[in-house]
């Protein structure tokens, strides 16, 4: 077994996962004995890399947002020689994990953690920054009974930095094994129509997502998800109206039901318009049922699941239904070994991407032009005629000088795909390949 590196005064104990482009460790802070999570860039690949300047965006992403319910950053750190970014190390495990051990909770629940969630997401919106990744594998539920959001590896970042603040020229990582598997810039079975599609997307993708989450937390699978369905989830989603909730989960309470449901629709505008509107529903719909504190809520789900000791609270009213739902004081001292986080990292962008399109020489020209528009799965990076413009995701279609060219689509973990297209005068064409990555797993949650 090699020797475990060290990062400054933080001394590793085990490596906790690895992916294309980032390792995660467990490692202790010295002097003060803290446990911490280390994303370090791999040291196969340099720090002045182009894929590097994704663990920046992401540590900037991070260092915008201070919320109980978002995973905590503690330094970032870039030298010659190294680059990574120290983390809480949350005790505890992912709603993965859980739905591993138990497929179906009960609706008090399901909507309590949903509400955590829910108010996480909406102080990350305020401020500009879309997740863009939201699934069970990236929701950490704490010994404790914290609910943790992680892994904003691909988030969206809406304002862009200070005129002072460098931008990377670069800003686009590689998906990674465990809780960062990613195509293009998300997980497929929880991507909301417009982000699969690669166009814009907003902090209603987000709910999108955390409605799928809830929807699997309620029956056990994802609302676009059919038995014999040969078509993958992505086009499902795109394509194919969910089932109804109640159909798969017929006790589920109405006014769970109607939350849920709204944040699937595949239009933007006919979900719920906020993602504080979707804590309210939720926390509303608890207090209404319950006075349990939402730490042993939580902590009766891992009871649930056998992941801790302890029998699940009864659900029983001991207060006047009116009082509001009691919020515990939060803890910022987590230990534990459940953290599996940002192994990997496709893309965050603080600009459109459609920009480097812009007064480009070459095959890439906007007068008399025909246009293509490209979908990779996971992602690619794309080169027409040699020359590079994006990675995929791309918001809007290409515009390419009429006649024949190639496309050239590479990943890291990927042989190259080559295709020839003809373009002509106004016309679209679309393609769309599957990259052969190798060496990437993907977890339970994540499974397409």
């Amino acid at each position: 077994m090699s020797e475990l590196p060290r990062f400054g005064n933080y001394r590793t104990l085990s490596e906790l996962g690895s992916g294309a482009i980032a390792t995660v460790y467990l490692a202790t802070q010295e002097p003060l004995g803290r446990k911490v999570a280390i994303k370090a860039l791999k040291g196969t690949i340099p720090p002045s890399s182009t894929f590097a300047t994704q663990l920046e965006r992401e540590a900037r992403v991070l260092s915008a947002l201070s919320h109980p319910n978002i995973v905590i950053l503690l330094d970032y750190v870039k030298s010659d020689a190294q680059m990574y970014l120290v983390l809480e190390y949350i005790s505890g495990f992912s709603l993965s994990e859980l739905l591993a051990k138990k497929p179906k909770l009960r609706p008090e629940i399901v909507a309590t953690i949903g509400a955590e969630v829910a108010e996480g997401l909406a102080h990350a919106h305020e401020r500009g920054v879309v997740h863009r990744d939201v699934k069970p594998a990236n929701v950490i539920l704490s010994r404790q009974g914290e609910v943790k959001i992680v892994d904003f590896s691909v988030a969206h970042r809406e304002r862009l930095p200070s005129a002072d603040e460098p931008i990377p020229a670069f800003d686009n990582e590689t998906p990674a094994r465990g809780s960062s598997s990613q195509a293009a810039f998300g997980t497929p079975a929880y991507m909301a129509p417009e982000q699969l599609l690669g166009e814009a997307v907003d902090p209603r993708s987000d709910l999108f997502s955390l409605g799928v989450v809830l929807y699997q937390l309620l029956c056990g699978v994802r609302p676009f998800d059919r038995p014999g369905e040969k078509r993958a989830p992505a086009h499902a989603a795109r394509t194919s109206p969910a089932v109804q909730l109640r159909e798969r989960a017929p006790d589920t309470p109405r006014a769970l039901e109607r939350v849920v449901m709204r944040c699937i629709e595949k239009h933007p505008a006919d979900r719920p318009t906020s993602a504080d509107v979707v804590a309210e529903d939720l926390t509303a719909f608890v207090r209404g049922r319950t006075d349990v504190p939402i730490r042993q809520l939580v902590r009766g789900a891992l009871a649930a699941g056998r992941l801790v000791s302890g029998e699940p609270p009864s659900l029983a009213r001991t207060s006047d239904p009116k009082e509001p739902l009691q919020k515990q004081p939060w803890s910022f001292a987590l230990f534990g070994a459940a953290l599996v986080l940002g192994l990997g990292v496709v893309r965050a962008t603080d600009r459109e991407p459609v920009q480097s399109f812009a007064a480009t020489e070459g095959p890439l020209i906007a007068s008399r032009s025909g246009y293509l528009r490209v979908l990779a799965t996971p992602w690619a990076a794309v080169s027409v005629d040699g020359q590079h413009v994006d990675v995929t995701p791309m918001a809007r279609a290409i515009p390419l000088a009429p006649g024949a060219h190639f496309v050239t689509f590479t990943h890291p973990s990927a042989p190259p795909i080559t295709q020839h297209v003809t373009i002509e005068t106004g016309a679209t064409v679309t393609l769309d390949v599957t990259m052969d990555v190798t060496g990437v797993t993907r977890d339970a949650g994540a499974a397409d």
